[in-house]
């Protein structure tokens, strides 16, 4: 119920980087095409990231997050893009609840959002990589 609000953050990400997720769309049970929001969708962006990250709502999150740090443990990096791609999603979503919409999003996600707020950097993305290699 609670990963009902990603779908909607989802697909904005995807009308600014115009990157398709297997792992995240594996997560939301999403198939087909990805439909542009709706302005409704677009005025309602600080409720959503309220309900996302509220006290019901975070450990759903905080599952996809280690469930992705799973999934790349013991994957080449060379493997490893789709999940990569979908820890980018997830600190990018993390960081705007954080500083964007002023949510509480809880010590290990804000913890993450900090640690690797320079994913666009490649050395970045190696280093996230080694660092779920040994966790």
């Amino acid at each position: 119920m609670c990963l009902n609000h990603l779908p909607v953050i989802y697909r904005a990400f995807f009308e600014r980087a115009n990157i398709r997720i297997a792992f995240i769309e594996r997560m939301i049970s999403f198939e087909g095409e990805l439909q542009p929001l709706s302005e409704d969708e677009r005025r309602n962006e600080r409720e959503r990231y309220a309900a996302l990250f509220s006290e019901e709502c975070r450990p759903s999150v905080e599952d996809v997050y280690r469930s992705a740090m799973r999934e790349m443990r013991g994957q080449p990096y060379a493997l490893a893009g789709d999940v990569i791609e979908a820890l980018v999603f997830l600190q990018e979503t993390i960081a705007t609840a954080l500083w964007k919409h002023r949510c509480n999003v809880g010590k290990t996600l804000e913890s993450f959002a900090r640690e690797f707020d320079r994913l666009d950097v490649r050395d970045e993305r190696k280093r996230l990589h080694a660092v779920a290699q040994k966790s």
